[in-house]
């Protein structure tokens, strides 16, 4: 089981990748990221563009009081009717953030109310005759239109960059016809040409930080991924109580390296060899399968951790690294429960000529317990005599057979339908007395 390290960072690696920008951090050299972003752009934005308009609405409806009241003598009823309508796009902009289906139009539409709002002040304020006036009211519809409608640059540019040369041209026209004086010329002209600059880089930085942001999300929610991936993984073969700890305490603490006492359980099918070579790789992919969900079922439900499988056989380990005083007994009970769920499955895949069956070594004593490896590809690991004796003993099991240690018998309840034995197992010079038990209950069930 592995439990760490570069598989995570590689994928953080490539998430980064993906999203490396170019001309300057505004654009997305990986095309598809880039209409990601334009989607999740709209919806980054729609609060911002709301409250946006709402104010905008306000700064029109606060102009059309100043006409009605006298800010601009013999104001025409067009004109009243004009700034009227500005209120009513602002609030016709309002309203659209609000539908999903019409979010898309949102910024074309921004684009749309803006330079209608800056056409609109050049032409109230140009019979006032004073220009600095109309600079200072285009300064106001700029601001909106580069900031607070939240459009992209090239957008916001086309709009507020529309009326402000439209001014400009409008000043240079009256200053040669020799109706505006040098000083209001030039006031005309840096006004509207400085908030057009200033309000661009505001433009342009805004929009960096909000590519930074969805770049930030997208690593964000690609760790969120490989942290659900992993605890998903983790589940398949530890205890829910060891995945409590892991969180508590962290993975270098609860698999730091420790002896402790625990019991090892070693199971491993009888006649699957045969049944391989008779049935295909076909159906050994299929019992496997099968055969590995219920190991990995059957293990959490007794508290215990899967540790390996290899080929046809599992070592499980109870008590570690969570310790528990129950580990030989909670050993015996999750071999005889192994054995039960197993039972209707092995029944399922065997025939006469090709039946399958399950043995199980059970021995008990003090492992050295934990994450050893390189930093790159830890892997939890148990070493001592109890994993190398349950191993022995589960390869002389017969079918249907716990094999179990006198280091586990001698820390369990006794029971009738075990039997004394003695095994030669390799590895172990002298005989090996254990208990064999063929189990009549299937506690699974």
């Amino acid at each position: 089981m592995l439990l760490s390290g570069s598989n995570h960072s590689d994928d953080r690696f490539t998430v980064e990748a993906d999203v490396v920008s170019e001309r300057w951090g505004l654009r997305f050299t990986d095309p598809a990221i880039e209409r990601d972003y334009a989607a999740w752009r709209l919806q980054h934005v729609r609060t911002y563009t709301r409250f946006a308009m709402w104010a905008g609405g306000l700064a029109a409806a606060g102009a059309l009081v100043a006409i009605v009241a006298g800010a601009v003598p013999d104001a025409s009823p067009l004109i009243l009717a004009l700034v009227a309508g500005s209120v009513a796009l602002h609030l016709i902009g309002a309203w659209l953030t609000q539908v999903d289906r019409l979010v898309p139009w949102m910024l074309p539409f921004s684009a749309f109310d803006n330079l209608v709002g800056g056409v609109l002040c050049i032409v109230v304020s140009l019979p006032l005759g004073n220009f600095a006036i109309t600079a200072g009211i285009l300064t106001m519809a700029a601001y909106f239109g580069l900031t607070m409608f939240r459009m992209t640059p090239g957008l916001a540019f086309a709009a507020v960059g529309s009326y402000i040369l439209a001014a400009e041209v409008i000043a240079v026209v009256q200053y040669a016809d020799g109706d505006m004086s040098t000083s209001e010329f030039l006031i005309g002209i840096f006004i509207p040409t400085a908030t057009l600059l200033t309000g661009m880089v505001l433009c342009l930085g805004t929009e960096r930080a909000t590519r930074r942001t969805y770049a930030d999300h997208r690593i964000i929610d690609a760790q969120r991924e490989l942290l659900f991936n992993e605890h998903s993984n983790m589940a398949r073969f530890l205890s829910s109580e060891l995945l409590d700890r892991i969180r508590q305490r962290g993975v270098d603490e609860t698999l730091s390296p420790e002896v402790l006492s625990m019991t090892v359980v070693c199971t491993d099918l009888r006649g699957f060899t045969a049944f391989t070579h008779h049935h295909g790789a076909e159906a050994m992919a299929a019992v496997l399968r099968e055969y590995y969900s219920v190991i990995v079922e059957t293990t959490q439900l007794f508290g215990a951790m899967v540790k390996d499988f290899a080929g046809d056989g599992a070592l499980v380990l109870v008590g570690a690294p969570v310790p528990r005083a129950d580990h030989a007994q909670t050993g015996v009970e999750l071999a005889r429960g192994i054995i039960a769920a197993l039972r209707g499955l092995l029944t399922s895949y065997s025939s006469d000529e090709m039946p399958l069956g399950i043995g199980i070594g059970v021995a008990s004593g003090e492992c050295a317990v934990g994450a050893i490896g390189p930093s790159s590809r830890l892997e939890y690991t148990a070493v001592g005599t109890p994993v190398n004796l349950a191993a022995r003993l589960c390869a002389v099991a017969q079918d249907g057979e716990i094999v179990i240690a006198d280091s586990t018998v001698r820390l369990v309840e006794a029971s009738a339908s075990r039997r004394p034995a003695t095994v030669h197992v390799k590895g172990f010079q002298a005989p090996v007395p254990v208990m064999v038990e063929v189990p009549t209950v299937a506690l699974a069930d």
